[in-house]
């Protein structure tokens, strides 16, 4: 399939794409894994997201996508077999915007990119075969996806909804968050299951357990503050939630922090540095 000519940035390059994409991609992650770098426990903790997923071998390129994600995902030492990966991490609403296909049946699940959408596919696989510099890489993966999200066909009663539960950090009710958006209940639910892939209370459920984690990797911590501060009963009510949702203990988390991944992008590189002054 002929080899790629990406030079070696650092191992983990996490780069912003161009402004006016940045309500669908959150951000690329460029990798270039060293050997027994990933350890068999390593984990990616639930975000309600999508990723777009290309990975070299040497000589094969492996493009799928993940669907949003509500449970923890397990990749273990999987990464350690490739020289290079690009991540393309979503927003929530992202797929929905890219592949114009039904969500409900996505979550949690990693599929083939071909087979999802050919024309994706090829388009990135192309870029990620011919481009020589990751500021190349990400340029171009900007002009394909822009072509995908100029046209808009995410619901604005799902924006608002996301806004304001996010903004509340997953504390808004269900009811009042529907209220807001203009939907019933049943309404809303539906919206979600069909552009996200899950329902208005599993999103604001995931929505606060991030909330928490951020909290978490502010201030390791006093489990009793984090709890108020994410809006639960207690903290047995918060510890119950945290191992319901990424099978660990908060306690656990931090004492394992290095086998999971939970992106606060401090190694965040962009490539438009007149947008963030």
């Amino acid at each position: 399939m002929g080899n790629i000519f990406i030079e070696s940035g650092n191992t983990f390059n996490i780069i912003y794409p161009h402004e006016s994409l940045r309500k669908y991609i959150l951000f690329y992650n460029i990798v270039f894994p060293a050997c027994s770098m990933f350890v068999d426990r390593y984990t990616l903790m639930p975000d309600a997201c999508g990723t777009l997923s290309l990975a070299f071998d040497g000589n094969t390129v492996f493009a799928e996508l993940w669907g949003a994600s509500m449970t923890p995902t397990l990749l273990g030492s999987e990464p350690n077999k490739y020289r290079i990966l690009l991540l393309i991490q979503l927003s929530p609403f992202a797929l929905y915007q890219l592949t114009r296909q039904n969500q409900a049946g996505f979550a949690d699940l990693r599929l083939s990119l071909e087979d999802v959408d050919s024309d994706l596919f090829c388009s990135l696989c192309h870029v990620f075969l011919t481009t020589k510099t990751i500021a190349d890489l990400v340029h171009a993966c900007d002009a394909i996806l822009y072509r995908r999200l100029e046209r808009g066909i995410v619901s604005n009663a799902l924006f608002s909804a996301v806004e304001d539960i996010s903004n509340s950090h997953g504390q808004m009710p269900v009811k009042e968050a529907a209220r807001r958006a203009g939907y019933s209940e049943r309404q809303l639910n539906r919206l979600f299951l069909r552009q996200i892939g899950m329902n208005v209370k599993s999103y604001s459920r995931i929505s606060r357990f991030n909330y928490a984690l951020k909290y978490m990797q502010r201030s390791p911590c006093v489990f009793a503050t984090v709890s108020q501060e994410a809006g639960y009963f207690d903290q047995p009510h918060f510890d119950k939630d945290f191992k319901a949702i990424s099978g660990f203990t908060p306690q656990d988390y931090l004492k394992e922090m290095s086998d999971f991944y939970y992106d606060e992008s401090g190694i965040i590189t962009t490539l438009y540095p007149e947008e963030n002054k």
